[in-house]
């Protein structure tokens, strides 16, 4: 009897030694559930360039998050996708910022200058100058840098749209119109300049680009998400913003595989892709955008930039605009930055 009761009683032990650990197994698994989240882009070099990088490196996958990347043709696409919750997170250049002002989104990362935004003339319609544009047929991508980039050439050189003929026209077809000459000139960004001086060769001439305005009129591109979710999702912000920010440090230092890993993303060759990883944007590390952050610089390009639309006339100062104390989410970059150190 008493071999049976102690044999009884070390089954039991056993039993429950092992309901134990597989209790505990499946705790760990649910502690390592990853998430998934769609984040928008363009297709362009500074757009893509942190996500690709934070998705390839592993930065994403270490967070627990699973991304797919979706691609848009321009920034107020992207936010219209996450008003209707089709993506989570996505990039914008400084065009649609106009809309973080009126309170459609919130910037949970800060990505760079963009220096990718040009005017571009064809010299056989009689250009050589901004104000050679007088009556003749422009394209802009409306709502976008595009447009923000010919006020601000148009008003100094003492013009409006007025005095021009505005074509919006998407980003994929500026390049077609321009070496068709159904256009004389373009207002739009990296790719489409590129191919647009390589069609047009000798014919090509820069009247205006987006760095020669950027003491007056910083050209902030970031990353966003609209208040609904930044309220919902601090924690997922939270993740993206650690990941993203090792894919600063990354790109920032000059990581061997950025270039080809923004390539597979885009489609292009490592070579063109290395040279507009710094002609296009400003970039930035993590301890200088939390340095920014602390010298208060973040927001003083967030308020210039905003200040600036309305002179220019694209954002209508109504009393109702948010600052960029309101919409720039500095707490969540700073504590993701000290997370990482």
């Amino acid at each position: 009897m008493k071999k049976k009761f102690w044999g009884l009683l070390t089954l039991l032990s056993l039993l429950a030694l092992l309901l134990t650990t597989l209790g505990g197994t499946g705790n760990t698994k649910a502690a390592s559930k990853t998430e998934t989240i769609k984040i928008g882009y363009m297709n362009s070099v500074n757009s893509v360039g942190l996500v690709a990088i934070a998705k390839e490196a592993g930065y994403f996958k270490a967070q627990g998050l699973n991304v797919k990347l979706v691609e848009f043709s321009d920034g107020p696409s992207i936010i219209a996708a996450m008003k209707s919750g089709s993506v989570d997170i996505g990039e914008i250049g400084p065009g649609a910022h106009t809309q973080v002002a009126q309170g459609n989104a919130k910037i949970v990362m800060f990505d760079g200058l963009s220096t990718s935004d040009k005017i571009i003339a064809n010299k056989k319609s009689g250009i050589t100058s901004i104000k050679d544009l007088k009556g003749k047929k422009v394209a802009v991508v409306a709502g976008t840098t595009s447009q923000v980039i010919l006020d601000a050439a148009l008003k100094k050189a003492g013009m409006t749209e007025s005095d021009v003929k505005v074509v919006s026209m998407s980003v994929n077809s500026i390049v077609n119109a321009m070496v068709s000459g159904k256009i004389d000139a373009a207002a739009t960004w990296a790719p489409g300049t590129t191919k647009i001086k390589e069609k047009l060769g000798s014919n090509a001439i820069t009247l205006a680009k987006d760095s020669d305005f950027t003491s007056s009129m910083p050209f902030t591109c970031s990353w966003i998400v609209t208040p609904s979710y930044a309220k919902k999702n601090k924690a997922t912000i939270l993740k993206f913003d650690k990941a993203m920010l090792q894919a600063m440090n990354y790109r920032k230092n000059g990581g061997k595989n950025a270039a080809k890993w923004i390539a597979q993303q885009l489609g292009l060759s490592v070579s063109d892709v290395k040279k507009q990883i710094t002609s296009t944007e400003k970039i930035y590390s993590a301890k200088q955008v939390v340095e920014l952050i602390n010298n208060g610089e973040l927001f003083k390009y967030y308020t210039k930039q905003q200040k600036n639309f309305i002179k220019l006339g694209l954002l209508k100062d109504n009393g109702k605009l948010k600052t960029a104390k309101n919409y720039v989410m500095t707490d969540m970059i700073k504590k993701a930055a000290a997370a990482i150190e």
